[in-house]
C-alpha cells in the first residue's frame, strides 16, 4: 500500500462526522502537499528521514504547491489538520518531530509557525490607529458595506460570521452567533459554527444598533429595487438581491471601496484585529476579550495579542506620588 492509497482510506474512514469545509481543506492539503511528494512511496518503507525531507522541501518552497498543481492552498498544519496514525506513530511532521530534530539538530524549522514564534517574539498583528478607524468609517458611510464594517469594528466578528448573520440572530440588542458562511471548494455554504466558543452572545452598544438600523433601511430600498429578483434568506448582509454574500466577492468589493476612497488596504479580517487591539487599550481583560472574539481560552487571546497587552501594562506604570495623590483625592468625595 502506498502513502496515496493509505490517505484515500484515511479520508474515507475519518471524515464522516466532519464539516464539509474541513473535509475540503484536508483533501486540498493531501492533493497539493502530500501526494506529489510522498504519494508513491510504500507505507511500510516510509521513514522519519523521508518525512523530514518532505518537511524541509515544503518550508523551502514558501507555500508554493508542487509542480503540476496550479491552485495554491494553505500550508499543512499538524495542529489544525492532523494526518493519520500508522502502527502507533503519526505519519506527519508533528509525529516525527523528536526523531527529525535528533537527526537534523535543534534548529529544524516547524511548518505553520511564524518566524516571530520560532524566535520567541510576539507576532505583530495588523490593526489600526483611532485616526485610521475614523477614516475607514468616513469611507464607508454612504456605502452598502457601512453596517457590516461598523459591526465588525465594534464586535470583532469573523468575516464568515458576518456573512452568515441573520436578523433573527439579533434579539434585544444582543447578537447570538449561530451560523457562519464558509467556502466548500468555491461554494459559499451556511453552516453552524465550528466550535462551542464560536457560538456566543455579543451585546451591542447603542451606536452599533443605530448603524444596523441605517443598514436595515438601506436593505429595504435594495429589496424594493430588486423586485422579483430578490431572494429572501433573512440575512443581515446579503448581496443586492438577497442571496448569500460570497466571502471572496465581499473581499473584492471591499478592496474596490478602499481604493476608491484612497484608504490603505487592509483585509476584512484585519478589522477583527483592530477591534481587539482597541478594546485592550480601553482596558478589556483577556477573559472578556476571548469571550467576545469566540476564542475557547483566554490564553489564545494572550498568544495573539500579547504584545498589545504588554504595551498596556507599560502604560499602567504609576509612580508612588501619583498613587498617593489619587488616594488623597478619593478620600474626599467632593474633590475635583
Amino acid at each position: 500500500m502506498t502513502v496515496k492509497d493509505f490517505m484515500d482510506v484515511w479520508m474515507r474512514d475519518t471524515t464522516l462526522d466532519l464539516k464539509a469545509s474541513t473535509v475540503q481543506k484536508r483533501a486540498d492539503i493531501i492533493k497539493l502537499y502530500v501526494n506529489p511528494h510522498l504519494g508513491l512511496k510504500h507505507l511500510q518503507k516510509l521513514t522519519p528521514l523521508d518525512v523530514q525531507q518532505w518537511q524541509t522541501t515544503l518550508l523551502a518552497s514558501r507555500r508554493r504547491p508542487a509542480p503540476g498543481n496550479a491552485r495554491p492552498a494553505i500550508h499543512p498544519r499538524a495542529r489544525s489538520t492532523p494526518l493519520p496514525h500508522h502502527r502507533g506513530r503519526r505519519a506527519d511532521p508533528a509525529g516525527y518531530r523528536d526523531e527529525a530534530r535528533h537527526a537534523a539538530g535543534p534548529d529544524l524549522p516547524q511548518p505553520g509557525r511564524s518566524r516571530e514564534a520560532r524566535e520567541g517574539r510576539p507576532a505583530r498583528i495588523p490593526g489600526g490607529e483611532p485616526s485610521e478607524v475614523q477614516a475607514l468609517i468616513a469611507a464607508v458611510l454612504d456605502d452598502r458595506l457601512y453596517g457590516l464594517v461598523y459591526l465588525a469594528l465594534t464586535t470583532g466578528m469573523r468575516r464568515g460570521e458576518l456573512c452568515g448573520l441573520r436578523w433573527s440572530d439579533i434579539q434585544r440588542g444582543v447578537i447570538h452567533v449561530q451560523q457562519s458562511c464558509v467556502l466548500v471548494g468555491n461554494q459559499a455554504t451556511l453552516t453552524t459554527p465550528k466550535t462551542k466558543a464560536s457560538r456566543r452572545r455579543i451585546p451591542l452598544p447603542p451606536d452599533t444598533l443605530d448603524a444596523l438600523r441605517v443598514h436595515r433601511d438601506r436593505q429595504a430600498l435594495e429589496r424594493d429595487t430588486a423586485g422579483d429578483e430578490w431572494q429572501e434568506h433573512g440575512l443581515v448582509f446579503p448581496t443586492s438581491v438577497g442571496t448569500v454574500y460570497h466571502p471572496r466577492n465581499l473581499l473584492r468589493d471591499w478592496y474596490v471601496l478602499l481604493d476608491s476612497a484612497k484608504v490603505r488596504r487592509i483585509r476584512i479580517h484585519d478589522i477583527r484585529h483592530t477591534y481587539a487591539s482597541l478594546a485592550i487599550y480601553q482596558g478589556l481583560d483577556p477573559k472578556v476579550l476571548a469571550d467576545r472574539m469566540g476564542h475557547s481560552r483566554a490564553s489564545i487571546s494572550l498568544d495573539i495579542y500579547g504584545h498589545v497587552f504588554e504595551e498596556q501594562r507599560d502604560r499602567a506604570a504609576i509612580s508612588l506620588k501619583d498613587l498617593v495623590t489619587r488616594a488623597d483625592r478619593n478620600s474626599d468625595p467632593l474633590a475635583p
